[in-house]
């Protein structure tokens, strides 16, 4: 609808902007302004409060606001919405970790709704139930209401939104979780993960799990029966957008855990116990560099970093959710490199 359309605030659009002018408010204080740097920490602090006032009710966030004629905002996509009759959205719940905007208590909560409302066998939904189909005069969304294929968005399991719901559990230490929820987005050894999942290309990344059914009607009246698990569910779209460059992104910054910034590197891994032993190879300012994890039960939380058997003088990454990782400064870790072999001990707690 497009008078809706102007009227609606998305939730996750709201945390985006928050995250960026965080990351602008970093930017001002390496280049030394810290008058713009006070000034984005502002626009932060009022985006956050108006994002609680008015987006969060009852201590669930809605996937969107609605700003009514008298100026007063209700919300949509909440338990308390009886006009969709969609109570979660995953996409605000994801963002709201990944953006830091949420407060420890509320990240933990909503990761727990997930788990309870938003899982299937195959991922995380987008949102807990699909639009009815209508097939005449679109009301609320464009295309869900009227799209005869139950596939992509449609379907609701939407294999980006999926792994940066496994970027948020990362972001909250749970290492177990986060890679079952990154194999659950390629499709080697796809049915141990996924036992309800049709064959699919070994070499190919999928943008959607779709679920077969007959028609909308069928998939109105039996959407439980996926959650259950009793519906095979097929590859859907392959190798779409962003979606590859984002899962490489997260097996990079996440699992190994290697973030590289203009003067540091952030060494914070999430890995469960058996991946002890783990080795991988890479560049780093140039040089090449292998990378040997040895892991304890936390998962998270590096004990000792050594570079060529020297130890690295670090400070603790701010992390609201759990103990973060370290930096390094780049011009002690430089100073350690060989022309060779550079060997990166890695020791998670």
């Amino acid at each position: 609808s497009e008078e809706l359309a102007q009227r609606m605030i998305s939730s996750w659009t709201v945390e985006m902007n928050y995250q960026a002018f965080k990351q602008l408010q970093q930017v001002y204080l390496l280049k030394g302004d810290q008058a713009k740097a006070r000034e984005m920490e502002n626009i932060c602090s009022k985006i956050k409060a108006d994002f609680n006032q008015h987006l969060v009710k009852e201590d669930v966030v809605a996937g969107y606001g609605l700003v009514d004629k008298d100026g007063s905002i209700s919300v949509m996509l909440h338990p308390t919405d009886n006009t969709t009759g969609i109570q979660y959205s995953v996409l605000p719940m994801n963002r709201g970790i990944i953006s830091g905007i949420f407060t420890p208590e509320q990240a933990e909560k909503h990761q727990q709704l997930v788990e309870k409302h938003l899982k299937g066998p195959d991922g995380v939904r987008l949102m807990d139930r699909p639009l009815p189909y209508k097939g005449g005069i679109q009301k609320i969304f464009q295309r869900a209401e009227s799209s005869t294929f139950f596939g992509r968005e449609i379907g609701l399991m939407y294999v980006h939104e999926h792994i940066r719901y496994a970027e948020s559990l990362a972001i909250m230490g749970k290492a177990g979780a986060f890679v079952k929820a990154l194999r659950q987005a390629i499709p080697v050894d796809y049915r141990k993960v996924v036992s309800c999942g049709d064959i699919r290309q070994a070499n190919c990344y999928y943008s959607s799990s779709d679920v077969v059914f007959k028609s909308r009607y069928e998939a109105d009246q039996k959407y439980s029966d996926v959650l259950e698990g009793k519906m095979t569910v097929r590859g859907g779209w392959r190798v779409y957008s962003s979606g590859p460059g984002i899962y490489n992104g997260l097996v990079t910054t996440r699992l190994l855990g290697i973030r590289l910034n203009a003067s540091t590197l952030i060494i914070d891994p999430v890995m469960p116990a058996g991946f002890d032993g783990t080795e991988a190879s890479t560049s780093l300012w140039g040089h090449p560099v292998r990378l040997v994890y040895k892991t304890g039960k936390k998962g998270f939380g590096v004990e000792t970093a050594t570079l060529n058997g020297q130890p690295l003088t670090s400070r603790q990454e701010e992390n609201p959710y759990r103990e973060g990782g370290i930096i390094i400064d780049k011009q002690q870790f430089i100073s350690l490199l060989t022309n060779e072999v550079n060997i990166l001990n890695i020791e998670i707690k």
